[in-house]
C-alpha cells in the first residue's frame, strides 16, 4: 500500500472505508430527498412549470458530475487531491443543506447545481485516491467494495428519506450534515501520495502501463452503454409493473429491494470471480449476457411474480458490471494520467444514468410500448457482451502461447 511510513496499518485501512463511504454521497445526492419529492411539488404548486423543475431539481446534481469529472480530474493530477477533495466535501455538506432554509424553488436549484459541482469532485477524488493507496488485487477489492458500498448505502438512505419525508419535505435534507463530519475525517486521516511511492508501487506489482487514449474512450463508451442499462429497470419498474395490471407502490418498492440486493450481491461476486481465475472480459460477458437475457424476457413477462424473478436476474448482472468497469478502467491508467482517466470514467457513467431515461421516452415512441423498448435494448447488449467473449478467448490464447513458448525456451 502507498502510504507514509508514520501511518499504521491499521489507520491505513480505516482511510480507505473512509474513502468508501465518501464515496456513498453521489447516491446520498437523489436518493436521500427523493420520497418526498411530491410534497416539495405540492409546497411550490403555485411556481410554474413545477411538474418539471422538481424532478430537475433531483436530476441536475448528476447531469453536473457527468460534465465537470473530466476537468475534476486533470485539476487533480496537476495541483493534488485531499485538499480538494475536504474543501468540496465540506462544500457538499453546506450546499446539501440550502434547500432546508430556502424559500424560492429556484434557489433550491442553484443550490443543487453547486452540490453537483462539489460532487463531481468528492466522487472523482475518492476514487482515484483507492487507485492510488492500492495495486493488484488490494486494488480490485477495494473498488469493487466501492460499488458496495454504495449500492447498499442506497437501499438504507431509500428508508431514511422515507422516515424523515413524514416529518416535512424539508427534513430529509437534514442528512447533508453528515459530510461535514467525513470532511473532518477525512483532513485527519488522508494523505497525499506521492508521485515516487505511485511509480515504484506500479514497478513492483508490475503494473506498468502506458497511457493509450483510444483504450480510455472504448472504456468510456462502454461504461456509458453500461450505465444505460443499470438504470433502465431502476426507474422504468414501477411503469412496467404498471403495464401487467399491479399499481400497488408497495408492489414496486419489494421488487425494487429485492433487485437491490440482487445488485449488492453482483458486487460482492466481482473479487470471487477474480479469485476464480476470470478477468476483466470473462466478466463483462456475464455481466452483459446477464442484463440482455433479463431485458430479452421482459416482453414475455405478464404478471408481476415474473417481471421480479427477471428484475433479480438484472440486478445481479447490474451489481457484477459496475465494478468490473472501474477495476478495468483503473488497470488502464498508469498514475500520471490517472485523475483524467478516473474523470472521463465517472463522467461517461454519470452521462449515462442521466441519458437512460430519456431515450427510454425517445425510443418508446418508435416501439409502441416500454417492454419492447426494453427488449430492443437487451439486443443492444448481446454484441457487447459477444465482444467481451471473444476478447476474453482471445487472451486466454495469447496467455496459453506465452506460456508454451517459455516451456520451450
Amino acid at each position: 500500500m502507498n502510504a507514509p511510513t508514520s501511518i499504521t496499518q491499521s489507520k491505513a485501512t480505516l482511510a480507505t472505508y473512509l474513502l468508501l463511504l465518501i464515496n456513498c454521497l453521489s447516491p446520498m445526492a437523489a436518493i436521500v430527498v427523493a420520497p418526498s419529492l411530491p410534497q416539495m411539488q405540492a409546497h411550490f404548486a403555485s411556481v410554474p412549470n413545477v411538474e418539471f423543475l422538481i424532478p430537475v431539481a433531483l436530476t441536475v446534481p448528476g447531469l453536473l458530475v457527468a460534465l465537470l469529472s473530466p476537468l475534476v480530474g486533470i485539476l487533480a493530477d496537476r495541483y493534488g487531491r485531499k485538499q480538494l477533495l475536504v474543501a468540496s466535501i465540506v462544500g457538499y455538506g453546506l450546499f446539501g443543506l440550502m434547500p432546508m432554509f430556502l424559500d424560492s424553488l429556484y434557489a433550491i436549484i442553484v443550490s443543487r447545481i453547486a452540490l453537483g459541482c462539489v460532487e463531481a469532485v468528492v466522487v472523482t477524488i475518492s476514487t482515484m485516491l483507492i487507485g492510488d493507496y492500492y495495486s493488484g488485487a488490494q486494488r480490485q477489492k477495494y473498488l469493487a467494495l466501492q460499488t458496495t458500498f454504495a449500492s447498499a448505502s442506497a437501499i438504507l438512505f431509500f428508508m431514511v428519506g422515507g422516515a424523515l419525508g413524514e416529518i416535512g419535505w424539508r427534513m430529509p435534507y437534514v442528512v447533508y450534515a453528515v459530510p461535514l463530519a467525513l470532511a473532518l475525517l477525512s483532513k485527519i486521516m488522508l494523505w497525499e501520495p506521492k508521485a515516487a511511492n505511485m511509480a515504484s508501487d506500479e514497478e513492483q506489482a508490475r503494473e506498468t502501463v502506458t497511457f493509450r487514449p483510444q483504450v480510455l474512450l472504448g472504456i468510456c463508451v462502454v461504461t456509458f452503454i453500461g450505465a444505460v442499462m443499470f438504470m433502465i429497470l431502476q426507474i422504468q419498474m414501477a411503469y412496467l409493473l404498471g403495464d401487467v395490471g399491479e399499481h400497488s407502490p408497495q408492489t414496486a418498492g419489494l421488487v425494487a429491494s429485492a433487485c437491490s440486493v440482487m445488485i449488492v450481491l453482483g458486487t460482492l461476486s466481482v473479487h470471487l470471480l477474480t479469485r476464480l481465475g476470470l478477468r476483466t472480459p470473462h466478466c463483462l460477458a456475464l455481466a452483459f449476457g446477464l442484463i440482455a437475457t433479463s431485458f430479452l424476457l421482459i416482453p414475455e413477462m405478464h404478471n408481476w411474480q415474473a417481471i421480479m424473478a427477471v428484475a433479480l436476474v438484472n440486478g445481479l448482472g447490474c451489481g457484477l458490471l459496475l465494478p468490473t468497469l472501474a477495476i478495468w478502467n483503473m488497470r488502464e491508467l498508469p498514475w500520471q494520467r490517472r485523475g483524467l482517466g478516473t474523470g472521463m470514467w465517472y463522467g461517461s457513467y454519470c452521462l449515462g444514468m442521466f441519458c437512460s431515461p430519456i431515450l427510454v421516452v425517445a425510443i418508446g415512441k418508435v416501439s409502441g410500448s416500454l417492454a419492447t423498448t426494453v427488449g430492443w435494448a437487451g439486443w443492444i447488449c448481446v454484441p457487447v457482451a459477444v465482444l467481451a467473449l471473444v476478447a476474453s478467448l482471445v487472451k486466454c490464447r495469447a496467455a496459453r502461447n506465452v506460456r508454451v513458448m517459455g516451456a520451450h525456451l
